[in-house]
């Protein structure tokens, strides 16, 4: 309908009506059916400006392979395939690209679009472990950490308590410990969600100097959105779509789908939870609120939203036709504060039988940059014959650059750069000639020693860890980076299945967990593997001698036995735990020294890749320093630095930790040490 006047609307800016300072009527007339592409070939980077007559319409099918389930993907690319070969006319130009960063580039060519659907594959960057113990999903985090849910907080302990078969162990302790994880399902999540709308974002700038009709269609099954930082991501994004007059379509792509928890989930496990059913409540309550970003991304930008529906080839067949007319409504606030805080907006309009769709809400800056003016909302005016010449663009045009965070960026490594240089375990090792040699038995005794001393002396032990990253799409996408500081808590548990160490972090005040965060590396548990019991699961040989931080030690090769299960290493995914076997080299004190025996220095990396766990490679390079008990006369052995780096196809990682300031717990007493003496 094409005929409502400004007079017929009304904006309410948190309730309180506004005065309409600005209205446009867009003409977005659908195009009319063709003849269907028979694939005149990919444009590529050579593509010569199209007249406004030949290319009207430029669609780009955005897939949310960060989010999909393989079964949702499997029927997207299904439908979408066939749907593209039907739905296209020749003068039409699309690209299909996906959140991950894969991208077909503008092209007619209908062949090249359904080869590009084909290619796409599931990413596991942010993805939330649903058989994780406790299992804190982010809506599950939102209501413990934001909303202050006690019930929420309660029932998650319980199921802690139950999973992971906690006997006697404090309430407190176990509240520390679900609060941990409710920060890092949070804080994942919201970058996830960062990374999300600003991949979004940035198709959408890029689609903006586009000369013809500009449709984007998300496909999706949504995510979770709600939270402060993610609600101000979505109105960035709404800004953006509004300068660059762009329509956001959206499809869920979980058709009419179910609230109830499946095979493939971890539901509660406590007797609370079996009671009350309430994990199975919020479970449809989280499945509930993703789909609002695709809702408002839709509706705020004058789209449609295809949601509780099987039949998506008639969803991506209808979404591929904009909205014949949108309403552009320009307001000015008054007395607003530049607080970064969020306005609700409501839209009303004086005409029976219609449905309005708008826009949901706004920030505020939070620094003052003059007025307050939404006027910027408004898109360009200028007709497009007068633009400049412009190309559509190709792949690397249409490529969305995503950075990290101002605010992880912040503060850059002082003292080395992140850089991929990962130990050479295996590469030839200079060593020195010594007039001692070498008797592996008792080189391997002292450090067996020395483990079972750890082990027996120490019950658990925390730190202050400093961790700075890089992420990377491939080899020079950087997806992040940043820095952040965590109280770092190490626990050593013997049971009846032997020993196991367990690793958490909390975010220091004026820090934020980072996504990286919340991977147990397995620092700990390295230099354990000289164990007396664990030193049969690996061929050990010695490589001589060599010198480290200027002091001689022995050098240890060690590779895990293909007879022998691995017990150090381990990748976890949806609570099943793949073995990895690893092999490296130990620097050990020799016994002329007061640490005889001690590992110093160890670089490990993996012997082959684990598929099920998504892990090609990962490398760790740890240095060791000595922390002494101040009133017993005990002293440790502790990671000082390391440096992990790791290859998960799909993505790599550069993790630098730091740990300072130890505050060491014995079975009898606890003391407070300070940093960590140089060796």
């Amino acid at each position: 309908m094409g005929d409502l006047k400004k007079e017929d609307f009304q904006v309410f800016d948190r309730d309180k009506r506004q005065n309409i300072t600005g209205f446009t009527i867009e003409k977005r007339a659908a195009v009319g059916a063709g003849t269907k592409v028979t694939g005149p070939g990919d444009v590529g980077l050579t593509f010569a400006p199209p007249t406004p007559s030949l290319s009207k319409r430029f669609i780009v099918f955005l897939f949310d392979d960060l989010h999909l389930s393989a079964g949702e993907l499997l029927r997207a690319q299904n439908e979408a395939t066939k749907m593209l070969g039907d739905s296209l006319d020749n003068s039409d130009m699309a690209a299909v690209v996906s959140m991950s960063g894969s991208n077909s580039g503008l092209t007619h060519d209908v062949a090249i679009l359904q080869e590009a659907v084909k290619k796409l594959k599931l990413q596991q960057l942010y993805r939330h472990d649903e058989h994780a113990c406790p299992n804190i999903d982010p809506y599950h985090a939102d209501l413990i950490l934001n909303k202050h849910d006690q019930t929420t907080l309660e029932l998650a302990e319980a199921d802690y308590v139950t999973c992971a078969a906690l006997v006697g162990a404090s309430p407190r302790m176990v509240e520390s410990m679900v609060r941990s994880v409710a920060e890092n399902s949070l804080t994942n999540s919201e970058y996830d969600v960062s990374i999300s709308l600003r991949t979004v974002n940035e198709f959408v700038k890029k689609m903006g100097p586009l000369p013809g009709q500009r449709t984007m269609i998300l496909i999706s099954p949504g995510f979770f959105t709600v939270t402060p930082s993610a609600l101000a991501e979505k109105s960035a994004v709404l800004d953006t779509a509004a300068r660059a007059n762009v329509t956001i379509n959206a499809i869920d792509a979980r058709g009419l789908y179910t609230t109830e928890i499946d095979a493939s989930e971890r539901g509660g496990s406590s007797s609370q939870d079996m009671i009350t059913g309430q994990h199975a409540n919020y479970h449809a309550d989280a499945m509930n609120f993703n789909e609002d970003v695709m809702a408002e991304l839709a509706y705020g930008t004058g789209g449609t939203f295809f949601h509780n529906s099987n039949d998506l080839k008639g969803g991506f067949k209808s979404l591929t036709q904009a909205p014949e007319y949108v309403y552009l409504l320009e307001f000015e606030p008054k007395k607003v504060k530049s607080d970064g805080a969020y306005h609700p907006l409501k839209v009303k309009v004086d005409r029976g039988g219609l449905t309005l769709q708008a826009r949901r809400g706004y920030y505020t800056p939070k620094s003052d940059k003059g007025s307050a003016s939404l006027s910027a909302a408004v898109p360009e005016t200028v007709p497009p014959s007068s633009r400049p010449s412009q190309s559509p663009q190709s792949s690397a045009a249409l490529q969305p650059s995503v950075a990290p965070r101002a605010k992880d960026a912040e503060i850059k490594p002082k003292n080395k750069s992140l850089l991929w240089d990962p130990p050479k375990v295996d590469a030839a090792l200079r060593s020195f000639s010594s007039s001692t040699p070498c008797l592996l038995s008792n080189v391997l005794e002292q450090a067996g020693a020395r483990a079972e001393e750890l082990v027996a002396n120490l019950q658990n032990f925390t730190a202050q860890e400093k961790i700075e990253y890089q992420l990377f799409g491939n080899v020079t996408h950087l997806l992040g980076g940043g820095t952040g500081t965590f109280n770092y808590t190490v626990v050593f548990n013997q049971g009846p299945q032997g020993l196991s160490v367990q690793e958490s972090r909390t975010p220091e005040r004026g820090s934020r967990v980072l996504p990286v965060s919340i991977q147990d590396v397995g620092l700990p548990e390295m230099a354990l593997i000289f164990l007396p019991n664990f030193q049969g699961d690996y061929e050990l040989t010695c490589e001589g001698v060599a010198e480290w931080n200027g002091q001689p030690t022995w050098v240890i090769h060690f590779q895990q036995r293909k007879d022998r299960p691995s017990h150090t290493a381990s990748f976890g995914v949806r609570g099943v735990a793949y073995p990895a076997k690893i092999k490296g080299r130990a620097w050990i004190a020799p016994d002329s020294s007061q640490d005889s025996g001690e590992v110093m220095h160890l670089e490990t990396s993996l012997m082959e890749a684990v598929p099920a766990a998504n892990v090609r490679q990962m490398y760790l390079s740890i240095d060791y320093a000595p922390v002494q008990f101040r009133t017993e006369n005990v002293r440790v052995w502790l990671p000082k630095t390391a440096d992990a780096y790791g290859d998960f196809g799909d993505h790599r990682t550069i993790i630098y930790h730091t740990f300072t300031n130890f505050l060491l717990f014995s079975i009898h007493t606890d003391q407070v040490i300070e940093k960590p003496n140089h060796p």
